[in-house]
């Protein structure tokens, strides 16, 4: 008999069982008492029996080459000597070993070395460590082959970029949504997540096993046999499914009839682009660079520069780099604005960065800088108004001319707009008629048209991409794509939408953008289709006024299909 069942809100599909590993949430952060007023003999005491413990972890870790980084960073004088020389002048042992972490992360971080760089990630990753060890807090040690379900109430974009499908069968956290960054970096990793259950850490017993599912948006903790037995039959029918799909990454995107497909690949940074590619992907459909801002500081335009660079390197296909969307539900620290009663609505995105313009026009220059090394394509998130793109237009320029005065000579670029506000798509026609390329993002797309906040549980069944509302804003921005002769694709979650996709080649769409684990399901959906049948799907679904006769007919069809 299961000792509890906890329901929450699906985030990321998939099952995962293990033993659950409670990860209680600690901000890496200075904790604002003056110095002096610690023991420098005792802090000193904490901070080597910290790194001892440190050590003995880390000898059981996964990966030797980094854990080896990471145990040598221990030792090293600038690291040690820097937390050893600030306990003797009165700090304490977790504030010296934050202050010096930020330093060396912006000394390492800013170097041309990538050998260098990486420097700064192991300090990162160790003084974080520490810091959790000095306030009576584990952190895990991840071992493919030894998984575990993380139980937390909240994880920092950091700790998320930690994350590996080998050693984390799943995570059940209290807080953050289907699109906050740790749920975002947890679908490029195909993990399971569910989210939204209060006081979780209470709940669940650390070490004991936990099924989660993210798909039904379930936790089970202790379960009883029957239930084991079957959530082990759903595992291995999700690895057979899995296997049989990785068969299907050399052949080409096109329908039955021949038409071709573009299918990209949603990332977060240079580490996923392999993914993509093994997966089928031949471009990056969604590159979210916010992702690369996180920290204390804005990272430099050389340090941009070089993530770009890399990137646009490791691709064979066209790179979409999405300008820093931040607010709203994607915090970065030093970006955070005044309480907002509604911040969704308020100041972020392009109107963060157009009311920032020296901060903006750093990242459009870096873009700008890193454009000979592959196909690269600027969008601008979260438009809402014609004057903006305008702007948008004179500050691409401006950066521009920039570079060239710098003595560099860009390479060929597209500029684009991403239609997440209904505005945008009412008034497409004359938003792409100065750009080259839109993407649809159906996530904020279905949030802003319905009035349903996709972060919030209690409204969850409003939120809902079926609604007709939504559709007919897609199908307008596709006509208005085509009319202007412009390629028109999607990254939200609806561009994986197995049962929506035929629609989505019905209405013409060139271009798909998905995380690497849902590319294979995408691809055997798109060739299993006939665009001229999907056309004729795409014109009935637009005459229906109910989402739920939507979504039971595209759920017909494809099981149609997959007969």
């Amino acid at each position: 008999m299961t000792r509890v069942t906890l329901h929450g809100l699906p985030v990321s599909s998939g099952i995962g069982i293990a033993p659950a590993f409670l990860f209680r949430s600690l901000p890496f952060q200075l904790s604002g008492d003056a110095p002096g007023r610690a023991d420098p003999g005792n802090e000193k005491a904490l901070i080597e029996q910290a790194c001892a413990n440190i050590k003995a972890e880390l000898a059981d870790a996964e990966e030797g080459a980094v854990a080896g980084c990471m145990t040598s960073m221990l030792t090293d004088h600038l690291f040690h000597g820097g937390v050893i020389d600030r306990i003797d002048a009165g700090m304490t042992a977790a504030d010296a070993v934050v202050q010096t972490t930020n330093d060396l992360i912006a000394i390492y971080g800013e170097a041309a070395d990538p050998v260098l760089r990486n420097r700064a990630d192991y300090a990162e990753a160790v003084g974080r460590r520490l810091f959790r060890r000095l306030h009576g807090l584990p952190t895990p040690v991840f071992k493919t082959g030894s998984a575990m379900i993380l139980v937390t109430d909240e994880m920092s974009p950091f700790e998320a970029t930690r994350l590996h499908a080998g050693s984390v069968a799943g995570i059940v956290s209290e807080r953050g949504g289907a699109t906050s960054h740790f749920a975002i970096i947890a679908k490029q990793r195909g993990i399971p997540v569910v989210s939204g259950i209060q006081n979780a850490l209470q709940a669940i017993v650390h070490g004991e096993c936990c099924i989660c599912d993210g798909t039904n948006g379930e936790v089970h903790a202790s379960p009883g046999e029957a239930m084991l037995v079957s959530a082990r039959t759903r595992l291995a029918e999700v690895i057979r499914e899995r296997e049989a799909l990785a068969a299907l990454s050399g052949p080409r995107t096109v329908t039955r009839d021949g038409r071709s497909i573009q299918l990209w690949g949603n990332i977060a940074g240079p580490a996923d682009v392999q993914p993509v590619l093994d997966a089928g992907g031949t471009g990056v459909g969604m590159f979210r660079t916010e992702f690369i801002f996180m920290g204390d500081e804005a990272p430099s335009e050389d340090r941009q520069t070089a993530v770009y660079s890399d990137i646009l390197r490791r691709t064979p296909g066209p790179v979409i780099m999405r300008t820093v969307e931040a607010g709203g539900d994607k915090s970065i620290p030093y970006l955070t604005v005044d309480h907002e009663e509604n911040p969704n609505l308020g100041w972020q995105g392009l109107r963060m960065c157009l009311d920032m313009e020296a901060f903006f026009l750093t990242q459009l220059r870096a873009m700008v800088r890193a454009s000979p090394e592959g196909e690269l394509w600027i969008m601008f998130p979260f438009v809402s108004a014609l004057w903006e793109l305008r702007r948008c237009r004179e500050l691409i320029t401006k950066a521009h001319e920039e570079v060239e005065a710098r003595g560099v000579r860009p390479g060929n670029y597209k500029v684009g707009i991403m239609v997440e506000v209904p505005s945008a798509a009412l008034l497409a026609d004359e938003y792409l008629r100065d750009f080259d390329f839109c993407s649809i993002g159906t996530n904020d797309l279905t949030q802003f048209t319905l009035a349903a906040d996709r972060m919030n549980p209690k409204v969850a069944r409003w939120y809902d991409s079926y609604h007709p509302a939504v559709v007919r804003l897609i199908a307008m921005t596709a006509r208005a794509a085509h009319k202007a002769r412009k390629p028109i694709g999607m990254a939200g979650d609806m561009a994986s939408d197995v049962f929506f996709i035929p629609v989505l080649v019905g209405l013409g769409f060139d271009f798909l953008s998905a995380t690497a684990p849902r590319i294979g399901a995408v691809k055997k959906t798109i060739l299993s289709l006939d665009s001229r049948r999907a056309q004729e799907l795409a014109g009935t679904v637009l005459t229906m006024h109910d989402t739920e006769e939507i979504r039971t007919l595209l759920k017909k069809k494809h099981e149609e299909l997959s007969a």
